[in-house]
């Protein structure tokens, strides 16, 4: 049993009880800080290795973990939002008193989207959408004192609970159309099938799909998403908005842009109409939001339409735009989380929009931040959303589905007016008192820090696109690799 393939995977997991310890260990500087640098010591070792292992396939645990160039391009984005929480999280409320917990249960949950990410067959897969799970449901009432928190984390336990029971009955019904957990052959097996001739696959997909559409905060199954995102700690709303939504895409990857690949032509419509769905439901619900969270909620359940159009494409080019536009999202999406994170612990209501009048004034480094993460969610050129969406409109396109690639598009004109009118909000608002925006407080470095490293990068990808795109479209060769 080859274990060398998945040490990023263990050493995340073993680091996550090293941070629960060192919160119990001798001396209370130890355990002050202790699980941080346990966490940030973890993170960083994992993505060393995760780039040491880039490559051919390798695979672990009798074939239960694939290191390949998808999972460890993924391993990387999970980390990188992981670390990111993790500099969030200084000098929040719920790192500071249950240190070792928070920062244990954020490893656990990295750990479950890259056995999710790596996932070489259904039960591998099944445990890492409940690892990373059952890890945030924790994460999100950790606030114990906060009402909303603890309202956030028993929704998305609901919630989460139902969508895996859909998703596990699905991966049953798959294993009985198939006759086996290992997602290479259930490729092979159905290779030449149909939901006409296994009538057992028409059940097992759509079950599937709305197990990993609850994953991914997509229509209809998107209800939870902005309760949870507005009651839960803001850098574990940041974290949950970026890398489960990986997670998700990947699983989305995994089972129909590898496995199924074969059958497009049976999930390719409902997929799309998911896709549009979420599209619409998303821009419209965002354009009557006041709070910032509840607004980034909706926007990421219309980010989880347009990444779906990509999958719904179901060709090479199509998982190319996914991965490329997930690496995008993932830091115009953190950059803008950063801005909350830094206004809500200046003032009591520094979630909402209106709290952040005047603020590109007082704090023009933010205020730039704010304006490339918006501009960029909005699909403005040369920003790396822009080139995101129009791989992803291009990809559905290229496969006649241009109903589709339409309602993307306009659906993006469309949030051009909310992500707007934050911008008009923070550099030409008026305090309500008047003057200048009240309470400013000096931002820890690291969040200013990690803030101004997602706004470069947001520019970055954009410019470094076809670079960005080679990476892209060598991981996404690998879900097809034999």
């Amino acid at each position: 049993m080859n274990v060398v393939p998945a040490l990023p995977l263990m050493i995340v997991a073993g680091g996550a009880c090293v941070a629960l310890l060192a919160s119990a260990g001798p001396g209370g500087r130890v355990r002050r800080d202790g699980p941080f640098w346990a966490g940030a010591a973890t993170l960083i070792a994992a993505a060393v290795m995760s780039l040491v292992l880039w490559g051919d396939r390798q695979e672990a645990l009798g074939g239960g973990y694939r290191a390949d160039r998808f999972s460890m391009l993924l391993n990387l984005v999970f980390l990188a939002a992981a670390f990111c929480a993790l500099l969030f999280s200084v000098r929040e409320p719920a790192g500071v008193d249950r240190r070792g917990e928070y920062i244990s249960l954020l490893l656990t949950s990295t750990a479950g989207m890259m056995l999710v990410a790596g996932a070489g067959d259904l039960i591998a897969l099944f445990l890492g959408i409940e690892i990373l799970s059952v890890a945030l449901y924790v994460l999100c009432a950790l606030e114990v004192w906060r009402e909303r928190s603890l309202e956030a984390g028993l929704k998305y336990l609901i919630v989460g609970a139902v969508g895996s029971s859909f998703f596990l009955y699905g991966l049953a019904f798959l294993f009985g159309a198939s006759g086996s957990v290992k997602l290479s052959v259930i490729g092979e097996n159905l290779s030449v099938a149909s939901f006409t001739d296994e009538p057992l696959l028409l059940v097992a997909m759509a079950l599937i799909v709305t197990g990993l559409a609850f994953k991914a905060s997509a229509v209809p199954f998107h209800m939870w998403t902005p309760d949870v995102y507005e009651g839960a700690p803001t850098p574990i709303t940041a974290f949950m908005a970026t890398a489960t939504k990986v997670a998700a895409l990947a699983a989305f990857l995994r089972i129909f842009g590898g496995a199924l690949t074969d059958l497009v032509d049976t999930w390719q419509v409902a997929i799309g109409v998911v896709a549009a769905a979420s599209v619409i439901v998303g821009n419209v619900g965002a354009l009557v939001q006041r709070n910032f969270k509840r607004l980034l909620a909706y926007s990421s359940i219309a980010q989880a339409g347009y990444l779906l159009i990509g999958v719904a494409a179901g060709t090479l080019q199509g998982a190319e735009s996914v991965l490329y536009y997930l690496i995008a999202y993932t830091a115009m999406t953190l950059a803008a989380f950063a801005v909350i994170i830094i206004r809500e612990r200046e003032v009591e209501d520094g979630e909402m929009v209106d709290a952040l009048a005047g603020y590109g004034r007082a704090r023009p480094v933010v205020g730039v931040v704010a304006t490339v993460a918006m501009l960029s969610l909005a699909g403005f050129p040369p920003l790396s959303g822009f080139i995101g969406k129009f791989l992803l409109f291009g990809s559905a396109a290229e496969q006649g589905l241009w109903w589709l690639a339409v309602i993307g598009a306009v659906g993006s004109v469309v949030s051009v007016a909310y992500y707007l009118r934050v911008l008009r909000v923070m550099w030409f608002g008026t305090p309500a008192h008047g003057g200048e925006p009240r309470k400013l407080l000096t931002i820890p470095a690291p969040v200013l820090i990690t803030a101004v490293t997602a706004a470069v990068a947001v520019v970055g990808f954009g410019l470094g696109a076809s670079l960005l795109m080679d990476v892209c479209r060598d991981a996404a060769a690998a879900l097809l690799a034999a």
